[in-house]
This record gives structure tokens, sequence and C-alpha cells, in this order.
């Protein structure tokens, strides 16, 4: 499912050791669901960590992803709100490790990535499609 994902930042928060980011993500495609695909995103010093709907589209996404960025370390985990019996409102996590005197470039190849100017990133940095 290639194609441009679009991004809503709904809440940003800029910490000494983290960036926190909370949003929706729209697919390239017509979504069948009315509820949206949510993600939850932290840039801490040497990793990022992402959770996205679990659902088809956060499925798609995340496959998306892991072809721009390459595969997590680890494959998707799944974090269950409320009752442990009821998937509604899981979440997929994945986690990406790098070296911290990398964080720079992450920070501007996410930025270009969203499509939104993030604390700290270089207005021009690269392309979302560049290796880290």
């Amino acid at each position: 499912m290639e194609g441009t994902w679009k991004f809503e930042i709904l809440h940003q928060e800029a910490r000494s050791r983290r960036l926190i980011l909370e949003g929706h993500i729209t697919p390239p495609y017509p979504r069948p669901y009315h509820d949206p695909l949510f993600f939850y995103l932290v840039l801490g010093p040497d990793y990022l960590s992402l959770e996205v709907s679990r659902d088809f589209d956060g499925d798609n996404f995340l496959a998306y992803l892991a072809r721009l960025w390459g595969p997590p370390e680890e494959g998707p985990r799944i974090q269950v709100g409320g009752r442990q019996d009821d998937e509604e409102g899981a979440l997929q996590l994945v986690e990406y490790h790098f070296l911290l005197d990398l964080r720079p470039k992450v920070l501007n190849r996410l930025a270009a990535f969203l499509g939104h100017p993030l604390p700290g990133a270089a207005p021009n940095g690269p392309s979302p499609t560049e290796e880290a």
C-alpha cells in the first residue's frame, strides 16, 4: 500500500530527553472505518517507539514503514488496554534503536516523513525515504 500517508499531529510535547507525538494517520486509500487510525510516538535519546491502532490499516502502515526504514529489531508487540479478553483499542508497538549520535539525523528524517516541523529538526532535512 504505497502512496502518501498523511499525519495529523494532535499533541506534541518536547521534553529534555524525549519528544512525544500523538495524532492520526490517513492512509493513501479510502478507509472503511469511522474511528481514526491512531498513533503515539516517542523519540528518545537512542530509540524511536511507535504505537499504532491494531487493525488492517495499522498493519498496512507498519508494513509500509518497514519497507522505508527496515524492519524493527523485534516484530510488533500488542498493547491491550481495558479488559484482557477484549482487543478493542489494542495497539501495536514497534521500536527502532539507533546510536546516540544519530539522534539529530533520525529527528530530521522523522520531521520529513511526518511532513511536520519538529523541535530541533533542521528545516530542510532529508527526504522521508533516505536511510538513517
